[in-house]
């Protein structure tokens, strides 16, 4: 067997993903299955320098998280949902891309992780104006379903308008309050 840098990149990034989102959810293992079964994997290797469109993206993450929460079924996990699979996949991707700084790719338009403390920082934030500002603060990424998820990321959009969408994530900092 031959151990190549993108397979040293994608045992680092499932395992970042599966970090993300495994308290008192699942085990490691299982979900770097599901990330490898959902086709996500094998679209990085084949294609992460490549130009991708908004709406190809998205098309292909419902696919991808489609397949993840049914690999997880089919192991009678419990908990699982379109928010936790789309936050392994937002995990592994800037794990694999974006943090490499590919600009105008995949590293621009792929979702970015949400979570509670960038929901929280983000509804906090007077000069974002957007309408739904204030019920970001209630949204529990873990519980989204797939129309939910997909309204947040509308929102997000909205607020990002001609910027690289990792920006979101600078609202992923600690605060005391």
């Amino acid at each position: 067997m031959t151990y190549s840098h993108f397979q040293h990149r994608h045992n680092f990034a499932a395992w970042c993903a599966a970090r993300a989102v495994q308290r008192k959810f699942a085990k490691t293992h299982i979900l770097k299955e599901a990330l490898e079964k959902s086709g996500v994997v094998e679209f990085i290797n084949q294609n992460e320098e490549n130009p991708i469109s908004q709406a190809e993206f998205d098309k292909l993450h419902a696919d991808w998280c489609s397949a993840i929460i049914e690999c997880w079924k089919s192991k009678n996990i419990d908990g699982a949902s379109y928010g936790r699979a789309a936050k392994l996949i937002a995990v592994y991707i800037k794990s694999m891309v974006v943090v490499k700084n590919n600009q105008n790719s995949l590293a621009d338009i792929a979702h970015p992780p949400i979570d509670r403390i960038i929901l929280q920082n983000i509804s906090r934030d007077k000069s974002v104006n957007h309408q739904n500002r204030q019920y970001w603060k209630a949204v529990n990424w873990t519980q989204l379903n797939k129309t939910e998820y997909l309204n947040l990321i509308e929102d997000f959009r909205e607020v990002f308008t001609g910027k690289p969408f990792w920006h979101l994530e600078q609202y992923w900092t600690l605060t005391d309050e």
